[in-house]
């Protein structure tokens, strides 16, 4: 018998930062599937060309596993600079059956991180100089995340790369604050608790709405 919509799985689409490999997502992809979510860990060379070519092919990418049928919903987590190559996908032709985007620690106003490795050692890479926080830089021309898109932002508390303030993205449905630091908050249960309720209610879990016996932060978001 054909599967229904309903049968079928969700899947997330993991993407890395700069200068990173895909599999720094894998522990929070292996929490995200013990919430019942299937996984893929999306890798690209994040040193060379551009965010909008980096974006074109995750837009591509997302349109050929919609058209799949395998699964109900695609959802999207980025870390760090994967962010803006999903900012530069909504300016592509997305499928329609697009679920919602979880951004964490994005300079989606740009790292004062990147605007000094540029401005201190040259161009190290177009990518790094594109994440500049000047109001000129490129991340500051991305228009606001779309009006169909569900998109909720996680900043984190020790963040030394991407100040709080430039992790807001205008048309945001949530924004949350969680510990850690900016790639190691990607290994708490914290984080993965924050994604797994975005991705199925588009809010994040407020500390005093947290369920008995399980706050925020628990190690019952792991399973």
């Amino acid at each position: 018998m054909p599967q229904t919509a309903a049968d079928k799985p969700e899947l997330i689409v993991l993407l890395h930062g700069i200068g990173s490999t895909r599999w720094l997502m894998w522990p929070l992809a292996r929490r995200l599937q013990r919430e019942g979510y299937v996984t893929r860990l999306w890798g690209y060379f994040s040193l060379r060309g551009s965010n909008r070519d980096i974006g074109r092919r995750l837009a591509s990418e997302l349109n050929r596993l919609a058209a799949s049928g395998d699964y109900s919903r695609v959802h999207v987590v980025a870390h760090s600079m994967g962010s803006i190559a999903m900012r530069c996908a909504f300016e592509e032709s997305l499928p329609t059956g697009i679920g919602r985007v979880v951004m964490i620690a994005p300079p989606n106003r740009g790292s004062h991180a990147a605007t000094r490795l540029t401005r201190l050692r040259g161009l190290l890479s177009p990518t790094l100089y594109e994440l500049r926080d000047t109001p000129d830089s490129f991340v500051n021309s991305l228009p606001a995340a779309p009006g169909h898109a569900e998109v909720g932002v996680i900043a984190t508390r020790l963040d030394r790369v991407v100040a709080l303030e430039s992790t807001h993205l205008d048309g945001q449905r949530d924004h949350c604050l969680v510990e850690g630091m900016h790639t190691a908050a990607l290994w708490t249960s914290e984080c993965a608790l924050q994604v797994a309720q975005f991705l199925r209610h588009g809010q994040f879990l407020r500390a005093e709405a947290a369920p008995a016996g399980r706050p925020v932060g628990s190690a019952a978001a792991s399973g």
